[in-house]
């Protein structure tokens, strides 16, 4: 018998989105025997992205992988927001996938195709072979409930989000400050408001939208997306990264050995963040008057409208910090194996930059958060893990997006010994265990994979 084929083009522009799909078209493969074409371009690609597709070609799941031609960019195309860029790549782009998707078709019948939810206009192109397209969503349930919110929030509300000061309803999701949903929104003058408003527009044309979310996370928001006036939506998360081929990192792991349970704070702001010397400076004063020990991984610092990455970690502390903590903190340049650490006994909280798949690998350990949304819609996480589902406490952050040493030094020790912190606690552990049941036999992320995989294996009408 044949295997069902299933198209994927996963966007290349950050590991937080290509990953999860990744994952997502392994699970077709190993549980459901579907047959995947990853259609791959490597433009924004990142250096363990080669490797990795290496070693998948290599495994013995039915996955190949197909490369369209490099597309170019200009300078006035790489100096937009991202979200901009991405969308202009598309349209660099949508004619080589269009080319991939007619030859598979002619070779092997696709039964339908994934993609990412910035990549709304490949929808032309499967509409015009017929063929059911999904939209796989990297972020919360909640963001789709924004996504679909947006065009009727847009319609009401007649002034850029950045300047409305106050709050706004959407279904789903707690009120929400205007000047916290995603950063793309905030000026209807720029290029990336019309972008996003537009892929908004166009998620309802899916045959279905994936999310990298579990559905006893997100119970409010996904009770707000199932309605007749929705495609489907299907919970498949969390989809978790779960290659082993990772940089030795034992001094880190032997290092949290040696601490008691539950006693260390992680410090972690994902892969793109770089924060200023002002605000490594008042970071680090905030951990160490503190009290608590803590593993910080430290990435580099901005000064003015450019970035500069330090690789020496003496030349972005306080002096004499590293010697003063030696025995209750340690500092890392750039990378820790994020899943190991969190995963690990002696850790008891995460300070976090509120990423969705960051916050995922929290959830998924049990590890209560302290959130430190920097771009994207991770302002929008924070609401909805402090206010919605109550694992996380809150930092103060200043109108010029500072946040002072000692509002750190508060959050670190609420966390770490209050009661909201012990509250927090409790939420993530039952949580924790929601998301293993939820990833077992018969949980509601395996039956929402499986409903997925039947209708990814629906024959496509022949009717326009």
């Amino acid at each position: 018998m044949e295997k069902l084929h299933v198209a994927i083009f996963p966007l290349s522009a950050g590991m937080g989105h290509f990953l999860p799909l990744v994952e997502f078209a392994k699970r077709l493969c190993h549980f459901h025997g579907f047959s995947i074409t990853l259609i791959i371009s490597k433009w924004m690609w990142k250096s363990q992205q080669p490797a990795l597709l290496e070693r998948l070609a290599s495994s013995a799941l039915d996955i190949r992988i197909t490369e369209i031609p490099h597309i170019t960019e200009d300078e006035n195309e790489q100096n937009v927001k991202i979200a901009t860029r991405i969308s202009m790549f598309m349209l660099k782009a949508k004619p080589h996938i269009e080319g991939v998707l007619q030859s598979l078709c002619s070779s092997s019948p696709v039964s339908a195709f994934i993609t990412d939810l910035f990549c709304t206009e490949l929808l032309d192109v499967t509409a015009e072979l017929k063929m059911p397209s999904y939209i796989f969503v990297p972020s919360s349930a909640a963001y789709v409930c924004f996504m679909l919110h947006l065009p009727k929030l847009v319609s009401e509300i007649k002034v850029s989000f950045k300047d409305a000061d106050f709050e706004v309803e959407i279904p789903g999701l707690p009120p929400i400050p205007a000047r916290d949903l995603s950063n793309s929104v905030q000026d209807r003058s720029d290029f990336a408001f019309k972008w996003i408003l537009q892929h908004a527009s166009r998620c309802r044309e899916a045959s279905g939208i994936l999310i990298n979310t579990f559905a006893e996370l997100e119970e409010e928001a996904m009770e707000t997306l199932s309605t007749p006036a929705t495609p489907p939506i299907y919970s498949i998360g969390p989809l978790m990264f779960t290659d082993s081929d990772t940089p030795d990192e034992s001094r880190c792991l032997k290092w949290l050995d040696e601490q008691p349970p539950l006693s260390v704070l992680f410090v972690a702001f994902g892969s793109r963040a770089v924060l200023s010397r002002e605000q490594i400076r008042d970071l680090a004063i905030g951990l160490e008057a503190s009290g608590h020990r803590f593993l910080w991984v430290l990435r580099g610092y901005k000064s003015g409208d450019s970035s500069s990455l330090e690789t020496d970690i003496s030349q972005l502390l306080p002096e004499g910090f590293e010697i003063r903590n030696k025995d209750r903190g340690l500092v890392l340049l750039n990378w820790a194996p994020q899943i190991p650490v969190l995963s690990h006994p002696s850790t008891g909280g995460f300070l976090s930059h509120c990423g969705w798949n960051s916050t995922l690998e929290s959830v998924s350990h049990g590890v209560p958060m302290i959130t430190w949304p920097l771009f994207a819609e991770q302002k929008m996480n924070r609401v909805l893990l402090v206010k919605q589902i109550q694992v996380a406490v809150d930092l103060r952050i200043e109108s010029n997006g500072f946040v002072r040493r000692e509002e750190v030094q508060r959050a670190v020790r609420e966390l770490m010994e209050g009661e909201e912190g012990r509250m927090a606690r409790e939420k993530m552990k039952e949580l924790k265990d929601k998301a293993k049941i939820a990833l077992m036999e018969g949980g509601s992320t395996m039956k929402a994979t499986a409903n997925a995989a039947t209708d990814l294996s629906q024959k496509p009408s022949l009717t326009p």
